[in-house]
């Protein structure tokens, strides 16, 4: 079997992927990012907002890399930043799912990323808490990659759990997870008609290029509709929520299909929801064509791949509470802080329930969660951390996981200029390095 060696393997293109491989490669580590896909970016590329920058009180926390690939797209029109909003959240940061794929391709070939696309990893080999190697299938056959770092930012723990560590899957009473769902984009709409028929509140509003304001981001429901959706069948209740984001004033991003009872760590199962998805999009763009003002000379196309919401959360050295969320708790070994509400879609219907973060609306992320239970040289980040089900609803979020990303991709780096196990790197020294960097640290901060 061929052997691939480097200094650091991130698995998993996603947002919190990228983020880790840039950050280890930028500080000297020899890095490899492998995507089972053919693109880097995950749910950003969907068009999905990159949730959330901001406290409820609109003070910033999330800093950073994620802020400076925001900063880039602004300066290529894929984004319009940090916009308040009087809704769930107290500002959206909205990006175009395309811009965001190719500045993010380019920045990791700035920083000497080697990206190996159409990668899955098969088996992890790990002898007490050390993991010597994955196996991964790739076009031409099996590969051996070997590293002395390895972070799992999968989503599904995919890296974690074939290496052996204790996982949970979904509810810890009910094993249920949140449906998987899937985006779809329309083309030619009139934003403003959408935003004043739907919305629940004043829409988010931004300008572009000293044009006219307009809509970005809006939520709300389709209870006008509910005689239609019963007879028609298009969604399983009715006052069914809808969710609205877009970067232009004549696109929009359409967040309302799901589908229940889907394990995301199952490609059988995840497939089949896919095929149920496009067809679920299919038929709720031609109800939005129909019957809501602002669609009727619209087209539209549904995301390329399904969104997985929940599925594996490792057991850490740490496991972040539900009261850790609500009181908004400090942490000494903190690596950055969160802010977006827990964002729970009810596994039998669909619907969004938030909670806000308590205390100063933010809480801290200890590094001991990104440290699976007894292992030493792997970390994982994103929406896999170690976390209690109803604390995941706020750590799987794409701010969130960028902020994991970039602590896991640091201590990475810093694991291999110390000769230090990942598990047991100086923390006040990783700390101080990701506060070098932008990472805010809450009472920590330099």
């Amino acid at each position: 079997m061929n052997v691939i060696q480097t200094d650091v393997v991130v698995v998993g293109g996603g947002v919190t992927g990228v983020v880790a491989a840039l950050v280890a490669s930028r500080a000297g580590a020899k890095t490899i990012l492998l995507e089972s896909r053919t693109f880097v970016g995950g749910n950003a590329t969907t068009g999905l907002c990159l949730h959330s920058f901001l406290t409820r009180d609109r003070r910033q926390v999330v800093f950073g890399l994620a802020q400076e690939i925001v900063e880039r797209l602004q300066a290529l029109g894929g984004s319009v930043g940090h916009v308040p909003y009087d809704g769930f959240v107290s500002a959206v940061t909205p990006v175009d799912g395309d811009i965001f794929r190719v500045a993010v391709t380019e920045m990791l070939a700035e920083a000497g990323v080697q990206i190996i696309y159409g990668c899955n990893v098969v088996g992890a080999e790990a002898n007490d808490g050390y993991v010597s190697h994955l196996t991964v299938a790739m076009k031409g056959g099996l590969r051996r990659i070997e590293a002395n770092s390895f972070i799992d930012s999968t989503g599904d723990g995919d890296v974690a759990a074939y290496a052996g560590a204790t996982v949970r899957i979904g509810d810890s009473k009910t094993g249920k997870m949140q449906p998987v769902s899937m985006l779809m984009r329309f083309f030619n709409v009139d934003t403003r008609r959408i935003a004043q028929e739907i919305g629940e509140v004043n829409p988010a509003m931004a300008t572009k290029d000293g044009g006219e304001p307009f809509p970005v981001y809006f939520n709300g429901t389709f209870s006008k509709w509910n005689d239609v959706i019963r007879e028609e069948k298009i969604f399983p209740n009715e006052d069914h929520k809808v969710f609205f984001n877009t970067t232009w004033p004549n696109q929009i991003n359409v967040n309302t299909s799901a589908v229940f009872n889907v394990d995301g760590t199952d490609p059988v199962a995840l497939s089949k929801a896919t095929v149920d998805l496009t067809r679920q999009v299919r038929k709720a763009g031609d109800f939005l064509k129909k019957h809501v003002p602002g669609f009727e000379n619209g087209y539209y196309i549904p995301a390329i791949f399904a969104g997985v919401r929940e599925t594996r959360n490792i057991l850490g050295e740490y496991e972040i509470q539900d009261e850790d969320v609500l009181s908004g708790r400090k942490f000494e070994d903190t690596i950055g802080e969160i802010c977006f509400p827990v964002d729970i879609h009810d596994p039998d219907t669909g619907q969004a329930h938030f909670h806000d973060i308590g205390g100063d609306g933010a809480f801290d992320v200890p590094y001991r969660s990104l440290v699976p239970k007894g292992f030493s040289n792997m970390l994982v980040a994103g929406r896999c951390i170690s976390a209690t089900s109803f604390a995941h609803g706020a750590t799987r979020n794409m701010a969130p996981c960028m902020v994991t990303g970039e602590a896991a991709g640091v201590a990475a780096a810093r694991a291999l200029r110390t000769n230090t196990p990942v598990a047991n790197i100086d923390v006040p020294g990783l700390q101080k390095e990701l506060n070098e960097g932008g990472v805010y640290l809450g009472s920590k901060a330099a």
